[in-house]
């Protein structure tokens, strides 16, 4: 194939591509004025890519008319997010943790709605808990989302949480921790042990533990949830698979900053 095919390119598809950039640039729904404002297109223009979009499933048009991101989007996403090098380094390790101790293994990575699942690993159990890759965590009462909320900067963590808090209330449905005094209180322990656990406070039943993958500045790049039922994983002082979580823990922590 000649330079001259290559560089000449496919124009639709750019344009497309564009429509596509422009709602993952804003991320978050919007309407069709505004997103032909953004890429100062016709809006009848816009329409017929995003109609394109939508049947690919890149995009999605929500019930009020405005339009999102849609599922394929997110898997792309989640893909790139899975290969990254600092995972991809890891994976073997992480493996052989889940095979060591028999849990579900996922792994979570922040997004702007919470931490989103980015991998995730049966348990060996007959009946075990699978929880979809590109679901998002809430922050208050799961494990992956409390050791979240306890890296990242409280001023971007408290509004979610109080929403959180405000949809619990409207559910008529208790929730710990209860208020953010009680949070803080948590977070103290949380930053102490290196760890976030959750005591059926998701599910019924479900025991879950979470730790911090780090990056080379200390903070928080994923987070391994293990998670299983309450008598696989019993999570108390004795508790022979917590010890073997830590210890694999500090082996991933290691190998990544070293």
């Amino acid at each position: 194939m000649s330079e001259e095919k290559i560089s000449a390119g496919v124009q639709s598809l750019e344009v497309g591509l564009a429509v596509l950039n422009a709602l993952l640039e804003h991320n978050q729904p919007i309407i069709l004025k505004q997103l032909s404002q953004k890429l100062a297109m016709h809006p009848a223009k816009v329409h017929r890519y995003l109609v394109s979009l939508i049947r690919m499933n890149y995009a999605q048009q929500l019930e009020d008319g405005q339009y999102a991101l849609g599922d394929q989007a997110w898997r792309l996403g989640l893909n790139c997010i899975q290969h990254t090098d600092r995972l991809q380094l890891v994976q073997h390790l992480i493996y052989a943790l889940q095979a060591q101790v028999g849990c579900g293994i996922q792994i979570c990575k922040w997004s702007p709605q919470g931490p989103v699942v980015v991998q995730s690993i049966e348990s060996n159990q007959a009946i075990s808990i699978v929880t979809k890759v590109g679901s998002v965590m809430p922050l208050l009462n799961s494990a992956a989302g409390r050791l979240f909320a306890s890296y990242m900067p409280e001023a971007l963590i408290k509004p979610m949480m109080q929403s959180e808090w405000q949809q619990a209330k409207q559910q008529n449905r208790a929730i710990i921790p209860t208020d953010w005094d009680a949070f803080l209180a948590m977070k103290q322990q949380i930053i102490l042990q290196k760890q976030a656990v959750v005591r059926g406070d998701l599910l019924v039943g479900i025991n879950a533990v979470g730790f911090p993958i780090l990056n080379s500045q200390q903070g928080i790049e994923y987070c391994l949830t293990a998670l299983d039922n309450e008598s696989f994983l019993a999570l108390d002082q004795d508790c022979e698979k917590l010890r073997l979580l830590q210890q694999g823990m500090q082996r991933i922590n290691q190998f990544i900053l070293n």
